[in-house]
């Protein structure tokens, strides 16, 4: 079954096969666990078989009833020990794996672009991310505890029963064959249908986690009555899904019961015919008819192991469909750590497109900029001009189209990500904290950092006063993206958190954006305290901030139109100048 290509791109295949890759980790457990299929085999027909030879003995008033109890006897150990042992390595081998793939779907996520996170709801992916190794689990326990054994039974009854009575073993595989036809095509009927229940339930998923997420705006705005009706519009959908899907498989489980009964009454029958013509086929006789009766109840459960079989492939397809696709931004074969201590940058005829704007002009063409080891430099210019766009390919978040960056004369697609990201400080416009304590946000970049270091970058940052204030200090925690904080104090806390780092190039997007101006004011001595002896690049539409600055690089439609000091640019009378002119209240006017 090919899932939904709106959806996923993947198959069932695609799924098993890379789940078994997965799988051969644990070899050994996983082959210690085939041990509980040999248990099945005891307790389901080793067992059932022996009890049938006795007392077919009894009915025929002979003595080899006895002869068969040591036997039944083996059997029996045969089936608790390969049950205990093995029930034993299985659930060691699902609990290790299932460890393992949670662990390898947050790498999975953490190596995807910022762009890749960017265009998915984040929900939907922690949603995903949790579904696929609880369905690797369920799949495993539905396939070795249930399908394996269920398969392993049928076969070896059937050919128990054919050893002893070609026509009792041909009758038993018909009615078996039958039966199992029945469930499949059933199955594969309503597999569609299932497949539309499942993807509706992920809509439900996705759209409850944006609503939770953005709760602030939703309350900002009055929009609950319109959430409330679009979760009830989607929800009645699933319901609707989910209620002719019970039904189809309620009413077709009850046709199939009613065919399987009336093919076991004529199978006993036949039985009891075959046991009159021939006497010596009784034991075989009543083995058949207590199998007949495990394998009606083990043939409902079939319809059930392939309908949970069906869902959990179904939950696993996007996360599977993750690991098959190439990470957007990737470490050269050959990257090593860069070594950034001067600081240097070079852009290098850079031409750059975001890859979901095919067809439209570059955002940069053939951008070349230099900036001198701890030079403090100014980045502004109308909303749309390439300024962010700047850093985030300094950062690495997307690759460029051509062209190279370097940082101190190491091409950035050369080193690793990681080594280059620890050489940059950033600060976003919006920085988001996670929901964790203030200490833990502010020695993320420095993880050793004493608790000494971490009151001292945020006294310079200013933030230590209002920390004093909170309910446990520190110790406070700040809610899911820092929510819990006013803007301005997120912002101290993430310069604090960049102070820390301590990095030879630091990065400051509109840092002083959410400060009053008495507070930018104090702020602004701290960042300069923090710049000295770094590399600085710093956004800002208040143009105030960057007065000082070495040298201002004016962006306009992805092209550096003005550079030069503050001074300069405004004798210069250009584009510099007269967003000076126009600024209100120390912002550029758009």
């Amino acid at each position: 079954m090919l899932l939904s290509k709106t959806e996923t791109n993947v198959s069932d295949g695609d799924i098993v096969r890379l789940m078994w890759r997965e799988s051969l980790r644990y070899k050994s457990l996983l082959y210690w666990s085939i041990l509980n299929l040999v248990g099945a085999v005891g307790t389901s027909i080793l067992v059932p078989y022996y009890i049938s030879r006795i007392f077919a003995n009894l009915i025929g008033h002979t003595d080899r009833a006895w002869h068969y109890f040591p036997a039944l006897i083996i059997a029996a150990i045969i089936g608790f020990l390969g049950n205990r042992f093995g029930f034993t390595k299985l659930m060691e081998f699902q609990a290790k794996l299932q460890s393992d793939l949670q662990t390898k779907c947050l790498e999975v996520l953490m190596k995807r672009s910022v762009g890749f996170h960017n265009d998915r709801i984040s929900g939907k992916l922690v949603s995903d991310a949790i579904d696929y190794p609880n369905a690797f689990g369920n799949l495993l326990v539905t396939v070795v505890i249930n399908l394996l054994p269920f398969l392993v039974i049928v076969l070896s009854g059937i050919v128990i029963v054919g050893w002893h009575s070609w026509q009792l073993g041909l009758s038993l595989a018909l009615v078996v064959g039958v039966t199992i036809w029945l469930i499949w095509t059933d199955s594969r009927r309503r597999a569609g249908l299932r497949n539309k229940r499942l993807q509706a339930n992920k809509k439900v998923t996705g759209h409850m986690s944006d609503v939770i997420v953005n709760i602030q705006t939703v309350k900002t705005f009055a929009r609950e009555g319109f959430e409330l009706d679009t979760h009830r519009q989607l929800n009645t959908k699933l319901q609707h899904l989910r209620l002719h899907d019970w039904t189809q498989t309620g009413i077709r489980g009850s046709n199939r019961m009613a065919a399987l009964l009336g093919m076991q009454v004529l199978f006993i029958a036949y039985v009891v015919h075959l046991v009159q013509q021939n006497p010596a086929v009784l034991s075989i006789g009543i083995f058949a008819f207590s199998y007949t009766i495990t394998l009606t109840n083990r043939l409902f459960d079939l319809s059930t192991m392939i309908r949970v079989t069906d869902e959990n492939l179904l939950n696993a397809a996007p996360m599977t469909e993750i690991f098959m696709q190439t990470a957007e931004i990737k470490d050269a074969p050959h990257a090593h750590p860069i070594n950034a201590e001067k600081g240097a940058i070079n852009f290098e005829h850079v031409s750059f497109q975001y890859p979901d704007t095919q067809g439209h002009d570059n955002v940069f063409n053939d951008l070349s900029l230099h900036i001198k080891s701890g030079e403090k430099i100014g980045l502004i210019g109308p909303s749309g001009g390439g300024k962010s766009t700047f850093t985030r390919l300094l950062l690495r978040f997307e690759d460029i189209t051509s062209g190279t960056i370097q940082i101190d004369d190491q091409a950035i697609n050369e080193v690793t990500q990681s080594s280059l990201r620890q050489a940059i400080s950033y600060v976003p416009q919006e920085p988001l904290l996670f929901h964790r304590s203030i200490r833990e946000n502010i020695a993320y970049g420095k993880a050793d950092a004493t608790d000494e270091e971490i009151i001292a970058v945020a006294e310079k940052a200013y933030a230590h006063d209002f920390i004093k204030t909170l309910p446990n200090g520190y110790d406070t925690i700040v809610g899911e993206r820092g929510v819990k904080l006013s803007g301005g104090q997120r912002q101290r806390v993430a310069i604090a958190r960049a102070m820390l780092k301590n990095a030879p190039i630091l990065v400051l997007d509109e840092a002083t954006s959410a400060l009053d101006s008495e507070s930018e004011k104090v702020i602004q001595k701290a960042l300069w305290e923090l710049m000295d002896n770094k590399t600085a690049i710093v956004i800002a539409h208040r143009l105030s901030t960057i007065q000082k600055m070495d040298r201002i690089i004016v962006l306009d439609e992805g092209k550096i139109v003005e550079e030069g000091p503050h001074k300069a640019l405004l004798e210069k009378g250009g584009l510099y100048a007269r967003l000076w002119a126009h600024q209100s209240g120390g912002f550029i006017e758009e």
